[in-house]
């Protein structure tokens, strides 16, 4: 190793370091189901496999960064490990900016730090020309021992899967899919009356002559019924992901799949779900809308505090944040606004496609 470059090596091997474990955490928190939810978003992965493998790379990441204050198999392993997740990351930003262009988030460092995928691909692009010169200047060390790295490797998967428990996302109790309910209707079979004909004859013989018949006939006719008309729905009831959710403050229960209603999913410290709600408090009071129903992922504790910037109080319920990020559906982050009709969804808007007028137009169908 190069004595001149080794204060230097240094410097640069522990801001890496600092940079996946920083990297790591913020996946974590405030929670793990976020990061899962924009792997599925992005369409890395799906539900089902989504949660093994958002903490499978957040163990790598912080396996990474501690293996990359230690020697063995420094340059042998842990640096091309590094330079190859980075170049999978760089791949998969530039495919994501190509795509869906470089909007959003890209989840590199969690909420802690939003990122677009163009800000996300320059800050690898350093970070690989950083390994490049790290790796040029530093000798393979001659007895490499491979307890270390891979204890380090045991303990951060073991850590991580242990104290961050996945939880199965294919599991078809957790969310209800939206299958139509089986709903009989009879209809009332309308009475056909027949006339009835009263005939009252009075028939002479006169003689074996053919004669006239003098009979007299009267037919009266029974008018027909009223026929009772069968009101059929103009939309099928179907049953919502957010039926389960029946019951929410102050002992409020309702059944969301019933009618119309707005569902909102919002983060208690969310600010653009405290502007959207403060838009449906002042849209409520102009419009009526149907009722509006939120649910909150977060503190409960900061609950009177959303509503006092709202300008107004909806019934709501806290929910937990598995729960809360698997309703978020294609949404990549809250708010989620939803208008039921009989459990049909008639819009569906996010922060960036929410307007006044896009729902008004939605409640109306």
């Amino acid at each position: 190793m190069r004595n001149s470059n080794q204060p230097l090596i240094w410097i640069l091997r522990f801001v890496v370091s600092v940079l996946f474990i920083f990297s790591a955490y913020t996946k974590l928190h405030p929670s793990v189901y976020a990061f899962e939810h924009l792997l599925v978003v992005q369409n890395i992965t799906n539900e089902c496999f989504a949660p093994i493998l958002a903490r499978c790379i957040i163990a790598f990441e912080f396996f990474l960064g501690i293996a990359f204050l230690q020697n063995h198999y420094f340059k042998k392993f842990i640096l091309p490990a590094t330079a190859l997740m980075l170049l999978a990351f760089c791949i998969h930003l530039s495919y994501q900016i190509i795509t869906l262009g470089n909007a959003g988030n890209c989840g590199c460092m969690g909420d802690t730090i939003p990122m677009t995928p163009l800000q996300a691909l320059i800050k690898n692009g350093i970070t690989l020309l950083i390994l490049a010169y790290i790796f040029g200047n530093v000798d393979p060390k001659k007895t490499n021992k491979h307890r270390y790295p891979i204890a380090i490797l045991l303990i951060c998967f073991g850590a991580i899967f242990w104290f961050y428990k996945p939880e199965c996302g294919c599991d078809t109790s957790a969310s209800i899919s939206q299958t139509p309910v089986t709903t009989i209707i009879t209809p009332v079979i309308p009475i056909d009356t027949t006339s009835v004909t009263k005939t009252t004859a009075a028939t002479t013989k006169v003689s074996s002559k053919t004669k006239k018949n003098d009979s007299k006939t009267t037919e009266e006719k029974v008018p027909d019924p009223m026929v009772e008309q069968i009101t059929v729905p103009t939309i099928q009831r179907k049953t919502s992901v957010f039926a389960p959710y029946t019951t929410f403050n102050d002992g409020i229960t309702t059944n969301l799949d019933a009618g119309k209603n707005i569902v909102c999913l919002f983060n208690v410290d969310c600010d653009h779900c405290m502007n959207t709600a403060k838009e449906l408090c002042e849209m409520n009071k102009q419009s009526h809308l149907p009722p509006v129903y939120i649910l909150f992922w977060g503190d409960e504790a900061q609950g009177p505090a959303f509503f006092r910037y709202a300008g107004c109080a909806f019934p709501h319920a806290f929910i937990d944040a598995g729960k809360f990020f698997r309703l978020l559906d294609k949404a990549p982050a809250p708010p989620r606004v939803v208008v039921l009709n009989e459990g049909n969804i008639m819009g569906d808007f996010t922060s960036d496609t929410f307007t006044k007028a896009a729902l008004l137009e939605a409640t109306k169908k």
